[in-house]
């Protein structure tokens, strides 16, 4: 198993461990000192660890407006229209992730939030990538859909 590596060598070192980690997929512990640990991951192992996290928009209509809870982050977006409160949902997760990382020490000891936190490093990714809609509103699943030269005629009489 590889040792991890002082954060002095990964100071001098970093272009060459970030290659290492992104573009050979090989993660790399970092340590300083003797109780600190760090993992440097690239963006697809840490795609492929979250792979299992997805969301549950809720939507609610009411006279003239629609309303998207959103229950893994307690959020809701608001609109007139599914579009317009889609739109505000999607800003709304984006300020939780802004919030939740300048907070994340506070917040992953908060027994209301600590568990957020694979959901919410899943959509920032998502975000960075820009598939936060996709990820956040997966749409119905892909069907198989039959070739042509697969259906055959209808028989003559």
């Amino acid at each position: 198993m590889p040792e991890p590596v002082s954060i002095s060598s990964f100071r001098q070192k970093t272009g060459p461990y970030f290659t290492e980690a992104v573009h050979k997929h090989s993660p790399l512990a970092i340590r300083r000192g003797s109780e600190d640990l760090g993992l440097l991951l690239g963006g697809d192992e840490a795609w492929a660890l979250l792979a299992d996290r997805s969301f549950t928009p809720e939507v609610m209509r009411s006279d003239g407006s629609v309303s998207i809870w959103l229950p893994e982050f307690a959020v809701y977006g608001q609109g007139a229209t599914y579009a317009q409160a889609k739109a505000d949902l999607l800003d709304e997760v984006r300020v939780y992730i802004d919030e939740y990382l300048a907070n994340a020490a506070e917040y992953q000891r908060a027994p209301n939030r600590a568990a957020h936190l694979p959901h919410v490093i899943k959509a920032y990714l998502a975000d960075l990538r820009g598939e936060l809609e996709r990820v956040i509103f997966p749409g119905p699943p892909d069907l198989p859909v039959a070739r042509t030269d697969e259906v055959s005629a209808p028989a003559r009489r």
